[in-house]
């Protein structure tokens, strides 16, 4: 008896009736702090992009100078220090067969275009050169700078120098850009004669090699050849020195 009155004190001092509204009161209390569920708190930082995270932001060594500067080209240098107007002293030795073979690998001095040692004349840079008769062109691709110069050229020629020639039956095709020393020698392929300049004139309307005779009943047999344009008649022979 001590025992039910104890249980229907409790509910009087709830307010409740009976046992099952103990039970339902029980059923809706919230839990106790000591039952909740495992608390995880969020991380207060976040993640840094790759600006702040100092990726590939370590100091950079300072480039050095001797490596990333390249060395300068000599040969583009002189190609370079060339000027419209300026004469050469380099000719084709003929050792290219067809295709010019200069006579040395970069631009000398210029030289005096009224002395006998220009053998070529610069008359246009980095243009379309025109391969005329008496015409060429020199290129040069540096290999350092990727840049390319052309030197446009129109051969300067000298009474009593000589060139090559290739002879073919009576027929005789003189190697215009070429220049060689005028004695009897082996010369280099495709080429068989020495041709003896015996002279440079202005050509007269419709010219050809009887224009070469130097005097009356001259019977000399000459090759001949119009250059710069047509204005020049190059006058030529077999070269018969020893």
């Amino acid at each position: 008896m001590g025992g039910i009155a104890s249980v229907l004190s409790i509910l009087g001092w709830l307010g409740l009736s009976n046992a099952g509204e103990l039970k339902d009161f029980l059923a809706d209390s919230p839990p106790s702090s000591s039952s909740s569920a495992p608390y995880t708190s969020s991380p207060t930082g976040r993640i840094p992009d790759d600006s702040e995270t100092g990726a590939g932001g370590a100091d950079e060594p300072e480039p050095d100078p001797e490596r990333s500067t390249p060395a300068p080209d000599p040969t583009e240098k002189q190609f370079k220090a060339i000027s419209v107007g300026d004469c050469l002293a380099v000719y084709d030795t003929g050792r290219g067969g067809t295709s010019v073979d200069w006579s040395v690998g970069a631009p000398p001095d210029p030289v005096s275009c009224a002395g006998e040692q220009a053998q070529v004349q610069v008359t246009s840079i980095n243009t379309d050169c025109p391969t005329s008769y008496g015409k060429s062109y020199w290129s040069y691709r540096s290999a350092t700078t990727g840049d390319s110069t052309k030197l446009c050229l129109t051969r300067v020629y000298h009474a009593n120098y000589c060139i090559l020639g290739r002879q073919s039956g009576d027929s005789i095709s003189l190697a215009l850009m070429t220049a060689v020393a005028c004695r009897r020698e082996p010369v280099p392929v495709p080429y068989n004669q020495i041709m003896h300049i015996t002279g440079v004139y202005r050509a007269p309307a419709g010219a050809d090699a009887n224009n070469c005779r130097r005097v009356a009943g001259d019977q000399t047999r000459y090759w001949a050849a119009l250059v710069n344009d047509g204005a020049t008649l190059l006058c030529t022979t077999i070269y018969q020195g020893s």
